[in-house]
């Protein structure tokens, strides 16, 4: 019985040992495969396709890169090409500093700012502050145009939100997507 048992263990030692490396062999491939994934999400830049927007101006939440230009868009600009001075004094800086509005009038519509009054195509749609809520001077533009071009008005949903009634219209240009709600 002694003998069978020796015999036993040594016959199902080299089994137990080729099972611990192939279970070894695996866990480091699945390691491995995890850190290649890993290293490619990181390579991978999502701000080309994905948004969090983590600001009321817009509906919180992820937003895909879809859509045309068109009223009612909503589009990402980097905050200093649209607007420089206040990206400068507000340290948006990064090429990661963005806003995230809707295309509020584009090519052919009338925008109009006089005093706190923004006007589009004859339609008074918002109204805008002197200070924001921490007492600094906002930007303002005056005037009436019509927008050609490739010029778009910017708007957030918010009544305090940055966009166009401050630094006025842009250029489609400087959209850097086009987005729409995942959910």
């Amino acid at each position: 019985m002694r003998a069978s048992k020796v015999h036993l263990l040594a016959r199902t030692e080299p089994r137990n040992i080729l099972g611990r490396v192939q279970t070894q062999t695996r866990t480091l491939l699945l390691i491995g495969a995890a850190a290649i994934a890993l290293i490619a999400a990181a390579a991978v830049n999502t701000r080309d396709w994905l948004l969090y927007n983590h600001t009321p101006s817009v509906p919180i939440g992820w937003y895909v890169r879809n859509g045309d230009i068109k009223v009612g868009a909503l589009v990402t600009v980097r905050a200093r090409d649209v607007a420089p001075d206040y990206a400068a004094e507000r340290a948006f800086i990064d090429a990661g500093d963005r806003f995230i509005k809707r295309i509020a009038a584009k090519v052919g519509d009338s925008v109009c700012a006089s005093g706190d009054a923004i006007r589009i195509n004859d339609r008074t749609v918002a109204h805008r502050a002197t200070h924001d809520s921490e007492g600094r001077a906002l930007p303002h533009w005056s005037g009436c145009r019509t927008l050609s071009g490739d010029e778009i008005f910017l708007m957030g949903d918010t009544p305090d939100s940055f966009d166009s009634r401050y630094f006025g219209p842009v250029s489609a240009d400087d959209i850097e997507g086009i987005w729409r709600p995942v959910f």
